[in-house]
């Protein structure tokens, strides 16, 4: 199956509208990391973390992250690589802390998505069990980074790490833009380049396939083929796959149980999908290949069983 010189220009041309505003975004945190390490504020702002080190023993500075992982959590990953690169933080603790800033965006999406969007959009019955399925993942993910924390870090480390370089002599905004022209540029080669990449395998099918694989599962599960659109669609976009399924509800066409099985279902075998479209890409520019899969290896395992359990206990 070959593609032409048309549909591959358009895939580019979508890469680059999908890539830009996260590639801001990165932008952002990343000169953002930068001044605050030049002008010495880290240390000051990592005070905010002092009961986040008690717990996972991650240094003080990681709270600066987790703070603005809930205004932005691509921002927040982009602050822990700069300070990663800039050798306050280990490869340990930039692990843990990515995925501490994963386990936070519920926070801020309860009032900009799962209120105001997806319990409309599910209703009550559904909504409100599909929106404690995703803090059910939050909370696991939150576990995890305290277990390992204690497990994997020791509070020598913590307290080695906490204590922030002194900047090489007075603020330099030449040093600053150098850093940040550097590093930019090699995160936005990676995650154009991935990104371009998924599209053009998407664009060869995989999605229809995948609906196809799917077809019998949902019989086994004695799931409505009518749901099955609507779950292929959330994989696109999770706000009109809700909606369809939403819909399909007040209709009267599928019943409660049903569409929470079947979204259930669906996004445990169709987050991969996700991950591999949106989150792997940008985690392996930010964090580079070794960690950044493992960051996306670990996020999609612990929320796949998170969900894989409530799917059972609907089903059981």
């Amino acid at each position: 199956m070959t593609m032409s010189s048309l549909s591959l220009s358009g895939l580019i041309s979508k890469t680059f509208f999908l890539t830009a505003p996260v590639l801001l975004i990165m932008a952002i945190g990343l000169a953002a990391s930068e001044i605050l390490w030049e002008m010495g504020l880290l240390r000051r702002l990592g005070t905010v973390g002092k009961p986040l080190s008690r717990f996972a023993r991650l240094p003080e500075t990681c709270a600066v992250a987790v703070i603005t992982s809930l205004i932005s959590p691509t921002a927040a990953n982009t602050m822990l690589q700069s300070l990663r690169e800039n050798k306050i933080l280990t490869d340990r603790q930039t692990y843990l802390a990515s995925l501490l800033n994963g386990a936070i965006v519920p926070v801020k999406e309860v009032f900009t998505y799962q209120l105001p969007v997806v319990l409309p959009a599910l209703g009550a019955q559904v909504g409100l069990v599909y929106i404690g399925t995703l803090w059910l993942g939050a909370l696991v993910l939150f576990l995890f980074v305290i277990v390992c924390g204690r497990l994997m870090l020791s509070r020598s480390d913590n307290g080695h790490a906490a204590v922030q370089p002194a900047p090489p002599g007075p603020m330099s905004l030449r040093r600053v833009l150098s850093r940040c022209v550097k590093r930019f540029g090699r995160i936005a080669t990676i995650f154009l380049s991935v990104t371009l990449c998924v599209f053009v395998l998407m664009d060869l099918g995989i999605l229809a396939r995948l609906e196809r694989l799917l077809s019998p599962a949902f019989a086994w599960l004695d799931l409505s083929p009518i749901v099955l659109p609507s779950i292929a669609t959330y994989v696109i976009s999770p706000l009109v796959g809700t909606s369809m399924l939403g819909t399909l509800v007040r209709n009267d066409l599928v019943d409660p149980r049903e569409a929470i099985v079947a979204l259930l279902f669906g996004s445990v075998f169709m987050l991969p999908l996700l991950y591999m479209r949106f989150y792997l890409p940008q985690w392996v520019a930010i964090f580079g290949l070794r960690l950044g899969v493992l960051r996306a290896l670990t996020s999609a395992t612990l929320i796949m069983a998170t969900r894989l359990v409530v799917l059972v206990f609907f089903l059981w």
